[in-house]
């Protein structure tokens, strides 16, 4: 039995919590491993991991981009405590034989962590790019976090080469170790609903692919950092190229409360196209929500993943995107989705409606997407290799470097 701190930095319904949340679960039911969280950031997904394991939360502030150092500005003028040691006091109690940073934006947390490093190894998953890592974190922060890392599991190729090429990490200790989806089979994820309140959602997609309108688009946070900036003007370029064809260019995450929102309505409103496009709240269930989708309209400028776009693909629904912009892209080259020039709206308008045109384009690239997810990125087979790292039985480096 190895005794596993996982430390995540937020509780939300996102990416890199989701992928710890599916990993824990596929943990405890299939090897010895027993989990403890920590979250440094509250969120709807406590209450899910709190279910499977013990479960100590830092902060129940909310956050936005930046978080790490809005925390620290509200910390120094409260009494909510110190992150760096309130983990401290989580390691010592815990005593872990594994410490799991559940992605590479830590490091502002760690600095009064007292670990014996003959027994406890230090393994970080790598979920960020550069943008992701510079707007989440600092260079000092991600550099004491790579240096306390004995393994760095990354996310796909392109993570890697960007640890080893921005951030002089060893290459030797980085290991590639793809996202994946907490199913099986592509029948698991056929009739997931959502069953609660955000339910409606889901229901107003139907209703538009019922009357043969188009879908395309992206669920996520809606933020520059995942294209939500880029998203009128995609909208603008797609109504000039679909001229009277219906459809709707669809956000999943961007609830009529939201900055986002309101700056949208705003852009939208003022290109005069606010009809082509549907701003809608985040779901409990994504899967149900993207399964609606003709097409995904990954907008991201870089995004190792997206964890959507492989739930998308599982259920056989392609996905367009920028080249350059991380591991979606390159499975372009594996004929599983769509690339195109980065940052060039019009190449995209025009991958969309010439999939719009193309139903069997569609068929096969989903095919092919779903093929590869399933013999790859499943929780199932990652989740396998993550646990020979935490217990050691597959260790990429011969010797931990620490002194």
């Amino acid at each position: 039995m190895t005794s596993t701190l996982f430390v995540c930095h937020e509780g939300q319904r996102t990416g890199a919590p989701l992928l710890l949340l599916w990993l824990i679960r596929w943990l405890l039911a299939n090897t010895a491993i027993r989990p403890v969280v920590a979250l440094m950031r509250d969120g709807p997904l406590r209450e899910e991991f709190s279910a499977l394991c013990p479960t100590y939360t830092f902060s129940t502030r909310p956050v936005a981009e930046r978080w790490h150092k809005r925390l620290s500005r509200r910390l120094t003028s409260s009494q909510t405590g110190d992150p760096e040691a309130w983990l401290a006091e989580i390691v010592a109690k815990v005593n872990p034989e594994c410490l799991y940073l559940n992605t590479l934006v830590l490091g502002y947390c760690l600095g009064k962590l007292t670990l014996d490093r003959s027994r406890t190894r230090v393994i970080s998953s790598v979920h960020e790019m550069e943008i992701g890592l510079l707007l989440s974190s600092t260079r000092d922060a991600i550099k004491k976090q790579i240096a306390m890392s004995d393994i760095l599991t990354c996310e796909g190729e392109s993570v890697k080469q960007n640890l080893v090429t921005n951030h002089q990490a060893n290459a030797n200790q980085c290991v590639v170790m793809p996202a994946y989806v907490p199913y099986e089979r592509p029948e698991e994820m056929m009739q997931l609903n959502c069953n609660d309140s955000t339910q409606f959602v889901i229901d107003t997609l139907q209703e538009l692919r019922r009357n043969q309108v188009f879908l395309f688009g992206f669920a996520g946070s809606a933020i520059d950092r995942k294209g939500f900036d880029l998203f009128p003007l995609l909208v603008k370029a797609c109504v000039k190229r679909f001229a009277d064809i219906p459809f709707r260019a669809v956000w999943v995450g961007c609830g009529p409360d939201s900055i986002a929102h309101v700056k949208a309505e705003r852009d939208l409103t003022l290109l005069g196209i606010r009809e082509h496009a549907l701003l809608l709240p985040g779901v409990s269930c994504g899967a149900a929500a993207l399964r609606q989708l003709n097409v995904m309209a990954c907008l991201s400028r870089e995004d190792p993943g997206p964890v959507v776009s492989l739930e998308a693909g599982a259920m056989a629904i392609p996905s367009v995107c920028f080249k350059h912009c991380g591991g979606i892209a390159e499975l372009s080259d594996l004929g599983c989705s769509v690339s195109v020039d980065y940052l060039d709206l019009e190449a995209f308008a025009e991958a969309l409606f010439a999939l719009h045109q193309d139903p069997q384009m569609i068929k096969s690239l989903g095919q092919r997407f779903q093929d590869h997810v399933f013999s790859t990125n499943t929780v199932s087979i990652q989740g396998a290799a993550i646990s020979a790292l935490i217990d050691g039985t597959n260790n990429p480096i011969q010797s931990l470097s620490h002194s």
